[in-house]
């Protein structure tokens, strides 16, 4: 529905005013919903951040993010408008750790990052730090073989 991790850092928002996009998981009313952007763009605005009229809300009895509620969201990131995603927590994307951390790795990469209302932090996954998991051996020539 619309209405009109390891690497990652946290830096105070500045004076820059940021476009973002919110996403929600919520089964509220749309005059709740409404209600909460409003209040939301007025926390946003003081961080430095410019919620505009679209929200993605993902409707549905879980809180993992459905495949509709994502590819809504990705569709907004890549149009390029927007380079913050609000979320009142980073846990309203996803619980779990791993799919969040490639979820904004992913964000990254295409230069958006994540405002978080509830603790008013802005989280930019840091694609210049690879996880130990993920290093990759440096390949000496094939000298030991």
């Amino acid at each position: 529905m619309i209405i009109m991790c390891s690497n990652v850092k946290s830096v105070t928002v500045g004076v820059l005013m940021h476009p973002a996009v919110m996403f929600m998981n919520s089964n509220k009313s749309e005059g709740n919903i409404r209600r909460i952007i409003r209040e939301n763009r007025k926390k946003c605005s003081m961080a430095g951040i410019a919620l505009m009229n679209e929200t993605v809300i993902n409707k549905g009895p879980n809180r993992d993010i459905d495949r509709d509620a994502v590819n809504m969201l990705i569709t907004r990131l890549l149009s390029g408008r927007y380079d913050t995603v609000v979320v009142e927590k980073m846990t309203d994307i996803t619980a779990d750790e791993s799919d969040l951390e490639e979820f904004m790795h992913d964000a990254a990469n295409i230069g958006v990052g994540f405002f978080e209302l509830s603790t008013m932090q802005y989280h930019m996954y840091d694609t210049t730090v690879r996880p130990a998991d993920k290093e990759r051996p440096i390949w000496d020539g094939g000298a030991g073989c």
